[in-house]
């Protein structure tokens, strides 16, 4: 329901909402509607924020209604689903590793992954050192595994793994077998007695077997303290989400200033379709900066460049940039990548969210303004 959501429902609605808004102001000029607006003593700057105050409001109106049945759905249905289904409810914060080692000895390593041996020939440890929960606090604690598995048995897929958590400083701790499965994480329930004065714990991990080996990483293991807090997380979703809209109305608005209502509808889309593979530009002006896509360097060619490809390559590189640098970035809005974790959206997150819709909005409401100005209607 969330993907269907955040990524069908919301995305056909700003495409809706994009139509709405780039064909708006063209259609005033078209019929002279605007003629009659710009005679009484009224500013241009205040008709283009009046246009983007109106659209906002209905896309704000119409994401709240379809947040409100999308929320009352998700938490109806999983509440029906067993308990592995409801993790998505919960809105987990992440206490950070501060520190990673190897116990022992290591039994290779591939690619910044460390393979141990089990049979406790090699143990991983992780060191935890903010994970402490206060007394008749609400929230629980509980880690989450990640590592990679593999053994010298034929068609093995799950071995078993020794996992230990003890309060670091005094030695208390819990020991259980686990069992790890290839390519799946899987979660363990922090006993609260474990954390009590101080807020240090560690967390070791082996294979029981000789035969089975494990590859850790410093990431392959995250505490986590979780609250049922999955409504307040949907909203800070739900926000950010809005702030995607407001931004998409401000650029559409923005085009209609001075293209037509074809013109602009397919330039807003562009705009939006390249603000959501911002990063692939970036990966590719970064590959055109630093291969030589054309076989400069072999030795026929180093003997007589093709003057022309060089600088189409350079050409291609500088358009690239300076997309990679005007084009909204809306992966900054990507809010469902947490609400299907079950993590915690950080204020921070959202700060920063709003703070980059405000200056960008702030810059096209500027460039609308000058170019609407430009414009004579008389």
């Amino acid at each position: 329901m969330l993907v269907v959501f955040f990524q069908v429902v919301v995305v056909l609605c700003m495409v809706g909402i994009i139509l709405l808004s780039a064909t708006s102001l063209p259609h005033e000029i078209e019929d002279r509607t605007i003629y009659g607006i710009l005679s009484k003593p009224i500013s241009r700057l205040k008709v283009i924020a009046g246009k983007i105050l109106g659209f906002t409001l209905v896309s704000a109106f119409v994401l709240v209604i379809l947040s409100f049945l999308n929320i009352v759905a998700v938490l109806r249905i999983t509440t029906q689903l067993p308990g592995k289904c409801q993790d998505i409810l919960k809105a987990r914060n992440e206490c950070k590793v501060s520190e990673f080692s190897i116990q022992g000895k290591a039994h290779h390593i591939s690619e910044g992954i460390v393979w141990i041996e089990g049979g406790r020939t090699g143990i991983a440890v992780w060191n935890f050192s903010d994970v402490y929960k206060k007394p008749g606090s609400k929230f629980s604690l509980e880690a989450e595994f990640h590592v990679k598995i593999e053994s010298s048995g034929d068609f093995i897929n799950t071995i078993p793994l020794a996992v230990r958590i003890e309060n670091a400083v005094s030695g208390q701790g819990k020991t259980e077998v686990l069992s790890g499965k290839a390519d799946e994480p899987f979660n363990v329930k922090i006993d609260p007695d474990i954390v009590q004065d101080n807020s240090a714990i560690t967390i070791t991990v082996f294979p029981v077997h000789r035969t089975d080996y494990i590859g850790v990483t410093p990431g392959d293991v995250r505490v986590f303290s979780v609250q049922k807090g999955f409504v307040s997380n949907y909203t800070k979703a739900v926000f950010i989400t809005f702030l995607k809209f407001f931004l998409i109305v401000v650029i559409a608005v923005m085009g209609s200033t001075y293209l037509s209502a074809p013109v602009n509808i397919l330039s807003s889309l562009i705009v939006f379709l390249c603000g959501h593979v911002l990063d692939f530009i970036k990966d590719f002006s970064f590959l055109i900066q630093n291969h030589d896509l054309h076989g400069h360097s072999s030795q026929a060619v180093s003997r007589e460049p093709n003057i022309f490809l060089i600088y189409l390559d350079s050409a291609m590189e500088k358009v690239l940039e300076w997309f990679s640098v005007i084009l909204p970035d809306f992966k900054r809005y990507d809010s469902l990548q947490f609400l299907l974790k079950g993590i915690n959206i950080p204020l921070e997150t959202v700060e920063i969210s709003l703070g980059y819709t405000a200056l960008y909005a702030g810059i096209c409401l500027i460039i609308s303004s000058i170019l609407f100005k430009k414009r004579e209607f008389f």
